[in-house]
């Protein structure tokens, strides 16, 4: 018998507490489900959808202390490209190779849940047929 899927907020729970704690998750994982197609992540599309309502949470702001604080903690990710010591600013770089992503591919490479998501993308096969989204 195979075990019960988890739901999105359960892997949301799991991989960001700190943005159900926030509150105001909802939103996140609303923006997420438009963003996911389901059909293309099969039984990992719970998964997909927390992973992608994480990355969105964190970059716009709610999840890194505002936009550019360079949280590490909260899931920023690549090396330090910039700092500043006057009210601290330090700035990432990519955590891959911009040449080789495409937009979408680095914007996501941005966050650690955003690696996780290109991640889970590699083990989904695409399926040529109907999908009904």
């Amino acid at each position: 018998m195979k075990p019960a899927a988890l739901s999105v907020e359960q892997y949301l729970r799991a991989l960001a507490p700190q943005c159900i704690a926030d509150g105001g998750y909802e939103v996140f994982i609303n923006m997420a489900e438009q963003r996911t197609n389901r059909c293309f992540y099969g039984v990992k599309a719970n998964q997909a959808v927390a992973l992608l309502a994480a990355h969105i949470w964190f970059l716009l702001g709610s999840g890194n202390g505002g936009a550019g604080s360079g949280n590490a903690e909260g899931g920023v990710t690549g090396s330090i490209v910039s700092k500043r010591e006057g009210d601290l600013a330090i700035g990432y770089g990519s955590g891959a190779a911009s040449g080789a992503l495409s937009t979408d591919e680095a914007e996501l490479a941005l966050t650690r849940w955003g690696l996780m998501l290109l991640n889970l993308r590699k083990g989904c096969k695409p399926f040529i047929g109907v999908c009904g989204e």
